[in-house]
């Protein structure tokens, strides 16, 4: 019998917001709401990032500091929510992993928009909580002492998970094939305002929320 299907997992959702962005208290909402609905861990972030490097590398150092206490991380992107309400992760998400440690959508936010098809995107990854997905994840972190390019080069961390972490790690990454699965401008369990304004971001974001009567303080709507 798997021992997934026989227990509850524990699940964690992390963000990483820091600054005064207004879009951020809307993901913080949304994806409270979801957590809360569903009996996950809620986890924000909002340390300073360490200097020296694009400030998108310290999504690392915080997924690091969260992978423990669970079975279970989903890290996703402060410009990033979960837009079915409905769909579990351990429904929907964890089974597209396949058995492997991390899961993450091809680097493609639609159909207009195809990047690097095949390359993982790594706006929303969820890992298991375990010493291999930790070492991965150290060496990742490490990662732009060896290619000092990915310091700021763009996409710094995920030219590096390309070019440095994933040779060394051959299979241990599931990229799904389709990636709207995962995330996206239409994903159907997250979606992901990957190169959106932070003002589109605002406006998609509280429009979700006034559709779906997300509220605080017992209210329906956010002013």
């Amino acid at each position: 019998m798997n021992p997934e299907k026989s227990r509850e997992l524990k699940i964690k959702v992390l963000q990483y917001m820091y600054g005064e962005l207004e879009y951020f208290r809307w993901s913080e909402r949304i994806n409270r709401h979801y957590c809360d609905r569903h009996g996950y861990e809620y986890v924000i972030s909002r340390e300073q990032p360490q200097k020296g490097r694009h400030i998108c590398w310290h999504k690392i150092p915080v997924i690091l500091s969260e992978l423990q206490d669970s079975d279970f991380l989903l890290f996703i992107d402060a410009d990033a929510h979960f837009y079915s309400l409905e769909l579990k992760i351990e429904e929907q998400l964890i089974p597209l992993m396949n058995g492997k440690d991390i899961l993450m959508a091809q680097d493609i936010a639609s159909e207009q928009r195809r990047w690097n098809p095949g390359k993982p995107n790594s706006g929303v990854m969820l890992m298991r909580v375990n010493e291999p997905v930790r070492n991965f994840l150290e060496t990742w972190d490490k990662a732009s002492d060896v290619d000092e390019s990915t310091r700021w080069k763009w996409p710094p961390t995920q030219l590096a998970l390309w070019n440095v972490v994933m040779p060394a790690y051959p299979d241990f990454v599931e990229v799904c094939p389709e990636y709207y699965l995962v995330q996206g401008h239409y994903g159907l369990c997250i979606r992901h305002y990957m190169f959106k304004s932070n003002t589109e971001r605002m406006v998609f974001m509280k429009s979700f929320c006034q559709s779906r009567h997300i509220g605080t303080n017992g209210s329906n709507y956010i002013s």
